[in-house]
């Protein structure tokens, strides 16, 4: 079961088309989001409420950077576009991976799991 609810992505992001598609965006981000939990052996097969909270929003947020845009002439996954009337041009630049969910930095920090800081000893040892 994914962590959000199309409910709670609409009231959120807006009335998507496809809810069917919608609903396995958050199922995969949740499988993202579970992954993470795992790699740092976070228990969350019973969350608090105020985590269950934080892994929703985190799982919608997911889900709208990897639905496709309804409607529009530019391709998914687009960051930019340039346009030029002759001799008709049209480019694109893409960013990540369309449709891999990957937590952003804050993401994570919201889940308490945010990136480590690394530590080490500089010169000569005794």
């Amino acid at each position: 079961m994914a962590y959000a609810t199309t409910e709670q992505y609409e009231t959120r992001f807006g009335p998507v088309h496809d809810r069917a598609m919608l609903q396995e965006c958050l199922e995969d981000c949740t499988a993202a989001i579970d992954a993470e939990l795992d790699k740092r052996h976070v228990d969350h097969d019973d969350p608090s409420e105020d985590f269950a909270d934080r892994l929703m929003r985190v799982c919608r947020s997911m889900a709208n950077r990897v639905m496709p845009s309804e409607g529009g002439d530019i391709p998914v996954g687009a960051t930019q576009a340039s346009f030029t009337a002759g001799p008709y041009t049209q480019q694109y630049t893409l960013g990540v991976t369309y449709g891999t969910p990957k937590p952003l930095p804050s993401e994570l920090s919201m889940l308490g799991i945010g990136a480590r800081i690394g530590c080490g000893l500089i010169g000569g040892g005794p």
